[in-house]
């Protein structure tokens, strides 16, 4: 089983999902980190140079190769739910948690 970590952004879902992992044994991706890896450079030179639909087919894509992981706590980008494909890749994945943190006044 797969336990997918959803939520916004500065969530905590690296934070947490590397403990979590650790704790279950499980491997841990991220996968804001396997884009970056795998594109040579950060999120934020992706969304300049190529722009969020760019960024949101690599999503897709990532998401289409973890079908086949298991066993691993994965911390996927805030915004990875806005596509309504990727709710549906998600849910064959693994067990979603969404991390809610309090509004900072």
């Amino acid at each position: 089983m797969n336990i997918l970590l959803t939520g916004f952004m500065c969530a905590g879902k690296t934070t947490i999902g590397r403990k979590l992992a650790k704790l279950l044994d499980y491997n841990f991706i991220d996968t804001d980190m396997e884009i970056e890896e795998d594109q040579g450079c950060s999120v934020e030179e992706i969304f300049k140079y190529g722009g969020e639909e760019c960024f949101r087919d690599m999503e897709t894509k990532l998401l289409e190769k973890l079908k086949n992981v298991q066993n691993s706590v994965i911390a996927t980008g805030g915004g990875i739910i806005l596509r309504e494909f990727n709710q549906g890749i998600l849910k064959q994945i693994g067990r979603q948690v969404y991390l809610k943190v309090p509004k900072k006044e």
